[in-house]
């Protein structure tokens, strides 16, 4: 028997909390200064393959996979013009604000940042992020993103925040870090779709399976993105050696 709709939430919100992505250790390392910073570029160059370069093209085809619903219909084309313009907080687009953010931690142009490729394990979460987008129900794809990515935000960002202004030499009022501390607020909009999608749609057994299925996953794979980036960038392992000095 189905779960009703706000018990399936809060199972949901519960298995988020059980692997959120604030917990990784690459996060802590960041937010306690314990990387350097040239490990703190390498973590730059892959978040941005996650989000920053690729959006809001995937916001939009999100939006594409809308149900005949005007309020997820309106959560998803705000999303689009606020990623792709920052028109509604009033910065500017959320690529930009991280492209000037990568520029202050060493990299020398967007030309550069570009170049980065993307480590096995970031390719993973994208490979996945891609079917969830194509190839499964557009319940799962809102649920995954709603709870597991941008519902996650704002502690993940809350956290690395925390590590630029204590260790790293940003000012927390810095537009240099303004894709950061936007984030930590925007999100906590964005993130709604999850619940009410979840909330309204999610109403058989088979349809909550399959979320809880792909929520799991999703946080699996964003979690193995971030173990990548210690990997490489941190721990130094050998196997990752062609992407530390940018020949992969």
């Amino acid at each position: 028997m189905p779960l009703s709709g706000d018990a399936f939430v809060e199972e949901i919100l519960q298995t988020v909390r059980t692997k959120h992505s604030k917990d990784n250790p690459i996060i802590g390392l960041i937010e306690r200064g314990e990387i350097d910073r040239e490990a703190l570029k390498g973590f730059v160059g892959q978040f941005y393959l996650f989000f920053p370069k690729p959006f809001p093209k995937p916001i939009a085809a999100m939006l594409g996979r809308c149900p005949d619903d005007p309020e997820l219909e309106k959560m998803w084309i705000e999303n689009v013009v606020e990623e792709g313009t920052g028109e509604i907080s009033g910065t500017d687009s959320h690529r930009g604000l991280f492209i000037r953010f990568a520029m202050s931690c060493g990299f020398a142009s967007k030309e550069e940042l570009d170049t980065v490729q993307p480590l096995p394990e970031t390719s993973a979460f994208l490979d996945w992020r891609d079917l969830l987008m194509y190839q499964r129900s557009w319940l799962e794809l809102f649920a995954c993103q709603g709870f597991c990515l941008e519902g996650t935000a704002s502690e993940r960002m809350s956290r690395i925040v925390t590590g630029l202004t204590t260790h790293y030499g940003f000012n927390l009022d810095s537009e240099d870090i303004r894709y950061w501390t936007l984030h930590m607020g925007v999100d906590e909009e964005h993130m709604k779709v999850g619940p009410l999608a979840v909330r309204k749609y999610a109403v058989t057994d088979q349809q909550q399976e399959l979320v809880r299925q792909s929520v799991q996953k999703t946080l699996d794979q964003f979690w193995l993105a971030f173990d990548g980036i210690k990997r490489a960038f941190v721990d130094k392992d050998p196997v990752y050696a062609a992407w530390r000095n940018g020949s992969a």
